[in-house]
């Protein structure tokens, strides 16, 4: 049994101070960490242009990353599934909001932008005259994502928004002239979307507007191999990439009482063999439980020293 856990792994500056909370608000899971061999190993966003999260599932489903892209690139045809024949390229593009600052821009969380399909339909209805003669062309394939055709010889290298979410856009923002043209046509797409009456809906309703797009993908479609018998619990990716530790101590102790205890046998820990994948923003845990059998399983199992990972870098 593998239990994939993406945002188990807190920021290392609140690692030590959410772990003494783990015994009360995640009893299960606590009693795993004491039990379980754990693999720690660092990960590297930039060099995946991905999370650790979306790097897993890129694996799973049998990418294997391009020459000359980064793993990221495989999330354009991971995502867009059934609407790209194999072999070719995929670029997406999602709807965010970008907010500028007096000395930065960053993206909201795209998790956070709750899309209606009217509103979708609404942007692109407006966004598509601006696409005609320029070499690209779109189509919507949910409403928080659109897949981009580009240009002959145009494959810049990019990021997953979710990892570019909250970071400094100057850091991920290509400014080069291979991207000119794309440059060139989001500037006209937001200039249409201003004061837009889907933004003054949005707004009405407390949420940021639609006031941008970003590129993401290029890699080549694949035969995308089948889910395996996997669990994956999602719970605490949004707190965790947010930042918002009250909240992620909320949805652990759900997720311990909902998911976690349940598997649990009289000791603690699962009467079968099981692997907790646990990721992070910057490294990742695999984490092995074995039952205890014969005369082992009559004394107390040693309690690994789980600090030691949870707290500090891999």
């Amino acid at each position: 049994m593998l239990i994939v856990i993406p945002g188990a792994l807190p920021a290392l500056p609140v690692a030590a101070e959410l772990a003494k909370l783990l015994p009360e608000r995640a009893p299960t899971l606590h009693s795993w960490l004491l039990a379980g061999t754990a693999r720690p190993a660092a990960f590297d966003v930039r060099g995946h242009g991905c999370t650790a999260f979306e790097s897993w599932q890129l694996r799973r489903a049998g990418y294997t990353p391009e020459p000359g892209l980064l793993q990221g690139a495989g999330l354009g045809p991971l995502l867009a599934a059934g609407h790209a024949p194999t072999g070719e390229a995929v670029w997406l593009a999602e709807l965010v909001h970008l907010a500028l600052g007096a000395d930065q821009a960053n993206l909201l969380d795209p998790t956070q932008m709750d899309l209606l399909p009217e509103e979708t339909a609404a942007l692109l209805d407006t966004a598509r005259p601006l696409f005609e003669g320029t070499g690209f062309s779109v189509e919507a394939l949910s409403p928080q994502r659109w897949r981009l055709r580009l240009p002959d010889g145009l494959r810049p290298h990019t990021a997953s928004p979710l990892v570019v979410a909250g970071q400094r856009l100057n850091e991920w923002w290509r400014q080069d002239t291979e991207t000119r043209p794309w440059r060139r046509l989001l500037n006209e797409i937001q200039m249409a979307w201003h004061e837009h009456p889907v933004n003054d809906a949005r707004a009405a309703r407390g949420l940021a507007p639609v006031n941008a797009l970003w590129l993401y993908g290029g890699g080549t479609s694949w035969p995308i191999a089948p889910a395996g018998p996997e669990r994956v619990l999602t719970e605490l990716d949004t707190p965790q990439r947010t930042g918002d530790w009250s909240a992620w101590l909320d949805a652990l102790a759900k997720l311990d009482t909902q998911h976690l205890r349940p598997l649990a046998g009289k000791k603690g820990v699962p009467d079968t063999p099981a692997e907790l994948l646990l990721l992070g923003d910057d490294r990742q845990v695999a984490l092995t439980l074995k039952p205890r059998g014969g005369l082992l399983g009559l004394l107390p199992p040693p309690k690994k020293n789980w600090s030691a990972w949870w707290s500090h870098p891999a």
